[in-house]
């Protein structure tokens, strides 16, 4: 058993001269061919650039990448990291010294740079450095005595540094905890199951773009994880069909545009013409007027009529300019309005692309006890926060990390559980440095799932995107340094 944690093209002659005729011709680009994505290739372990190969959208990775779990115990300056097997790697660590003190709690890797230098502290080298905070705590290679010597880091030795890298990944879960403790299999009926799903819905203007039937599926056929890795294959190929239209539509509503300026010329030269003819008219009429012998009448009434058929010719001709004005300037807005679709298109796209992405990775719940919220994020944004009933306000529920680790069966999950010692958090209502571990003994792992009651559509949010590496975190502490860029970001001191 495995331990899982964790998009028109534009034909050469294009002559369309609406919008819609314009976004009617991409409905060919089903089988678009699907790029490498740099950033799903961030060295996790089964990542999902695995689908970027993929010669066709229908064709994609159906499981869920595999995750770890690093669990750092300060009281034996040890970390252990775990699969669905059990331990697979244990080392020696040098945590923060007295007055530098490593802070516990449920973390995540943030960031990874194979060789760092300190901001802090003099530019100290931090080789394979993956980073827990954005307030500077990290694991790195660095000296490893047999006792706290760091500034808050947690200090690896150099051979073990250099495999944690080559095993480490954005998103893995690192536990900080003052004693040692382990992931246990755990079972309880509050906890989520996966809920089959059929391809989620594309925003209207980007549906237009891809024709529906693009990625062949049933409704109610494919996992959460096999939904949100095809919702990013179609994605990529709608991002590649869109962007290809824009530079096409824009040439054409330029030529477009030019040719309406030029009917716009031709029709106000043509405008001179004509008054110029009606004034050649109206003057032989007017020399007409002073002819005092009939042998003088009869050339200019000669003149008279060759300038009326001159008028007659120019006026047909200005109104046959002006209908060509009136169509090309048509086109021309046509054009416009054509081009300003493609890119809203690709626009809307890019932004799909970007949303697909985040919802690949693993979802993550908090509850705290502290603020009474329930808040999820995933791919490090926010997705939800609602507020949450817990039963026995006062009483701690302790700090508990349940981790989806494999599936079984279409609808299954097995779950694992590590609570972590704590002093009971701050308790709702209670100012900030007020503890109830004095009065009362936090729950255990079954228990404070007990105490929570969850609203039905955050139970079915956490169903349709349920895959290994989802997690719920339970704690009597509040959001600590989670901010844009992270996932929960939970201290527990």
């Amino acid at each position: 058993m495995t331990f899982r944690l964790r998009g028109w093209p534009i034909p050469q002659a294009y002559r369309e001269r609406t919008s819609a005729a314009l976004l009617l011709v991409v409905l060919g680009c089903g089988a678009s061919a699907i790029t490498p994505s740099s950033a799903q290739a961030a060295g996790r372990p089964g990542s999902a650039r695995q689908i970027a190969d993929t010669p066709a959208i229908t064709k994609v990775r159906s499981g869920a990448p595999a995750p770890r779990v690093a669990i750092v115990s300060l009281a034996d300056q040890h970390i252990e990291v775990f699969d669905a097997d059990g331990r697979s790697e244990r080392s020696r660590v040098s945590t923060g010294m007295s007055g530098h003190s490593t802070p516990t709690g449920v973390f995540s890797i943030l960031q990874r740079r194979r060789y760092h230098e300190s901001n802090i502290y003099s530019n100290a080298p931090m080789p394979f450095m993956q980073r827990l905070t954005w307030s500077g705590i990290a694991l790195h290679q660095g000296y490893v005595p047999n006792y706290r010597a760091s500034h808050g880091c947690i200090r690896l030795p150099g051979g073990f540094a250099s495999r944690f890298w080559s095993i480490g990944y954005i998103g893995m879960r690192v536990i900080v905890s003052p004693s040692r403790v382990r992931p246990t299999d755990f079972a309880h009926p509050a906890l989520p199951t996966p809920i089959p799903t059929g391809l989620p819905q594309l925003a209207a203007v980007v549906r237009v773009a891809v024709a529906d039937d693009a990625v062949p599926a049933t409704p109610g056929s494919l996992s959460p994880y096999e939904a949100a890795q095809h919702r990013v294959a179609r994605a990529i190929a709608t991002k590649a069909a869109t962007e290809k239209a824009v530079k096409p539509a824009l040439e054409f509503a330029a030529a477009a545009s030019r040719e309406a300026s030029q009917a716009s010329a031709a029709l106000a030269a043509s405008a001179g013409i004509l008054a110029d003819a009606e004034e050649h008219l109206e003057l032989e009429q007017l020399a007409m007027a002073t002819v005092q012998t009939e042998s003088a009448e009869e050339p200019i009434r000669q003149r008279i009529s060759f300038a009326a058929a001159g008028v007659e010719a120019a006026r047909q001709s200005h109104a046959k300019l002006k209908e060509m004005e009136e169509a090309a300037s048509a086109a021309a807005f046509a054009a416009a309005l054509a081009a300003r679709d493609a890119q809203a298109a690709a626009k809307l796209a890019a932004e799909e692309l970007s949303e697909a992405r985040k919802a690949v990775s693993p979802i993550t719940l908090f509850v705290s006890r502290k603020t009474g919220q329930a808040y999820v994020r995933q791919g490090h944004h926010e997705v939800y926060e609602t507020p949450v009933v817990i039963k026995d306000q006062e009483r701690p529920l302790g700090t508990h990390v349940y981790t989806a680790v494999d599936e079984t069966g279409v609808t299954g999950m097995r779950w694992t559980a590590v609570s972590l010692p704590t002093s009971g958090g701050e308790g709702g209502g209670q100012k900030k440095g007020q503890h109830s571990a004095s009065t009362h003994v936090q729950s255990s792992a079954s228990e404070a799932l007990d105490r929570i009651e969850l609203p039905s559509d955050l139970r079915q949010l956490l169903g349709k995107r349920l895959w290994p590496g989802a997690s719920i975190i339970v704690s009597d502490f509040g959001l600590g340094e989670t901010n844009v860029g992270t996932d929960f970001v939970i201290t527990t001191r």
